[in-house]
């Protein structure tokens, strides 16, 4: 017979409550048995210290009852709490996941939509030529922005079951950061948006240029959707010391509440209330993030002084040769 885990948890805690009336019960029936073992020595008129050795046994044995009682009802409500605490995760996992199908197909359904238009477009004798081919590099856009999303989820597939498995090459940094952000600087936000930089020339590391990119993208893309309805403000910086790369991505967006920090980098976690949420997204971006750091031996945080008061995320990564003597941009 299979058991549900809900199931399974209150078997356990009337096992549990089962378990503290026994201990009590026979705490009770102990200390009145030796209690008449007593009275009847008494009545038989026996020595003094029999009877106080009868009520001595019996003090022992119900310290010794009380203690293996205590012993497995700590050890039973702490099944309990695990039991309970693993309820409630897998309880937020399915919220989270039902969302995040919910938020997959609602990003799947805009770009297939939009190259629907775009192909009817395309078909009619009444476009002219020249319009044809200003919507040409929307339809790319719109494919490149699917092609994405089903590498998200894949990747987040992979990393679940294996983990990631590096493709590893000496490469600069300072490049890829600046490609990374030409390419965030192109993409529509709806609102006026500014991108600044301090990017240190000569940046070189060893690892997987292409996943560090989705990162980067990760982070640089949330700071678009994430914004408070006033013009979009982005700062990103490289700086190399001592051996490490930190990369800082700081935006005036909505803020992180000091609750959602720990679990910000969470397959399938997002920031806010789900039912009322706006912004979209799949809750792999940040996800992934973590992992392809971690995969490079790095780390990646994140900061933010409150609720409308934009957020900022670190990253660092080992540097594959010294930096200390290049200029600075």
């Amino acid at each position: 017979m299979n058991l549900s885990p809900r199931l399974a948890f209150w078997l356990f805690t009337v096992l549990v409550i089962f378990q503290l009336a026994q201990t009590i019960w026979w705490v009770v029936f102990m200390n009145q048995l030796f209690n008449e073992q007593a009275e009847i020595a008494r009545q038989l008129n026996g020595a003094m210290s029999i009877v106080e050795s009868i009520q001595q046994k019996g003090i022992e044995r119900q310290i010794m009852v009380r203690f293996e009682g205590s012993f497995f009802l700590i050890l039973f409500a702490g099944g309990i709490w695990l039991m309970y605490r693993s309820l409630v995760r897998s309880d937020e996992l399915k919220f989270h996941q039902q969302n995040f199908l919910m938020a997959v197909t609602h990003e799947f359904k805009t770009p297939i939509a939009s190259m629907r238009i775009y192909l009817d477009t395309l078909r009619s004798q009444k476009i002219s030529p020249e319009k044809k081919q200003e919507i040409i590099p929307h339809l790319g856009e719109d494919v490149n922005r699917l092609e994405k999303l089903v590498d998200n989820v894949l990747h987040a597939a992979r990393f679940d079951k294996h983990g990631y498995r590096l493709m590893r090459e000496q490469f600069d940094l300072s490049n890829l950061v600046r490609e990374r952000v030409a390419i965030v600087e192109r993409i529509p936000a709806g609102l006026p948006k500014s991108i600044t930089t301090d990017i240190r020339d000569g940046v070189e590391i060893e690892g997987d240029a292409p996943a560090l990119g989705r990162a980067l993208d990760a982070i640089l893309e949330n700071s678009l959707c994430y914004h408070s309805g006033k013009p979009i403000q982005i700062a990103v910086s490289l700086h190399s010391s001592n051996g490490r790369a930190t990369i800082t991505i700081s935006d005036n967006g909505i803020g992180i509440d000091g609750k959602d920090i720990p679990r910000l980098f969470e397959r399938f976690y997002r920031v806010g209330n789900e039912m009322t949420r706006r912004s979209s997204g799949t809750g792999l971006g940040l996800y992934l993030c973590r992992e392809i750091i971690r995969a490079h031996g790095g780390t990646v945080t994140a900061e933010s002084d409150g609720i409308d008061k934009g957020a900022r995320f670190i990253l660092t990564l080992k540097t594959a040769i010294s930096n200390e003597n290049s200029t600075s941009r």
